[in-house]
């Protein structure tokens, strides 16, 4: 049976796409099947009926005789059909179980489907930590996708593994595949979700055990880091540090080594000690006390960082002595 579905898969794989995961030759072997029967069923036809045409061909003035049914043809004509066509569902309905199975020892991995990208969730113990549009998965390894959707239903597919399933909002539903080869291969939304559907798109990038172990141990250790300090200094890398440096240096604002509990001159309001209140307002509405010697060109974050992220800022700001 193997080395039929390998021939099929020479003659139509070219049709599909790259196989990277265990079990695709349910699918694939049916598809390829249907293909192989669909040809030979159309030549089959085309070839009987070109034969008929030309054997049984008469002037356009004869009269055609009378011809009586043939019991034994249109037994044959309607059973053999319904026996292909119930072979081939019960084909499918086979296949669609066995690639439902998920194994025991299978990986979970959390999905949540979102207008317009896909989230996913790993844990580790009591720890864990949210990835956007790259679904790191080892190789050889069993996985199953815990998935939901936050606002409309989207569709999970990843060709190269011949999986498809729905996210329903307020549903759990359940995924599994093995990914046997090592690469980056898409995820699409196949399932109209608005208006940047087409840009719902993800990576499965498989790796090898290692170096997926290497790479959750260190997103989960960065998901889970509680030092305000050294999250302030992230915060200030992704958001000032274009115009701020953190020594005395000017690069368009002043720089902010020494501004904790420092006397501040400004050209547009009475002179204030940097306290925790004064960064804050500079942040939220830089342009209420501008530095003296400097441009008001700072625009405001309000909206742009909470209120726990200008908290760390501050801390981090503090130890700038």
């Amino acid at each position: 049976m193997r080395f039929l579905g390998d021939v099929l898969q020479l003659l139509f794989g070219f049709t599909l796409p790259e196989q990277a995961a265990e079990n695709v030759h349910l699918v694939d072997d049916l598809y390829n099947f249907v293909m192989l029967l669909s040809i030979v069923g159309f030549f089959g036809l085309m070839g009987v009926m070109t034969y008929f045409i030309i054997r049984y061909h008469r002037s356009q003035n004869d009269k055609s005789a009378y011809i009586p049914h043939n019991a034994l043809a249109e037994t044959l004509w309607t059973v053999i059909p319904t026996i292909i066509f119930l072979g081939i569902a019960f084909w499918g309905l086979w296949a669609y179980f066995e690639k439902e199975r998920i194994p025991e020892n299978a990986m979970e991995i959390g999905v949540v489907g979102k207008q317009w990208q896909w989230e996913f969730t790993y844990k580790k113990g009591n720890l864990e930590a949210n990835v956007s549009d790259v679904l790191y998965v080892p190789v050889n390894t069993p996985v199953v996708l815990n998935m939901t959707s936050t606002d409309v239903l989207h569709s999970f597919f990843v060709p190269s593994f011949r999986i498809k399933r729905d996210t329903v909002p307020g549903m759990r539903t359940r995924v599994t595949f093995t990914a046997t080869k090592k690469g980056d291969f898409k995820v699409y939304c196949t399932e109209f979700c608005g208006t940047a559907h087409s840009k719902m798109r993800a990576t499965v990038r498989v790796v090898s055990e290692e170096r997926f172990n290497r790479w959750l141990t260190r997103e989960i250790k960065e998901a889970n880091i509680s030092d305000p300090v050294e999250l302030g200094f992230r915060a200030f890398s992704r958001n000032c540090s274009t115009c701020h440096s953190a020594g005395t240096d000017t690069i368009i604002g002043p720089g902010l080594e020494g501004l904790w509990e420092k006397k501040r001159e400004f050209e547009n309001a009475d002179s204030v000690v940097a306290d925790a209140e004064y960064i804050r307002e500079s942040i939220l509405n830089p342009n209420a006390k501008v530095v003296k010697g400097f441009p008001a060109k700072m625009n405001s974050f309000s909206g742009l960082l909470t209120e726990k992220e200008i908290d760390n800022l501050i801390e981090y700001i503090k130890t700038l002595k």
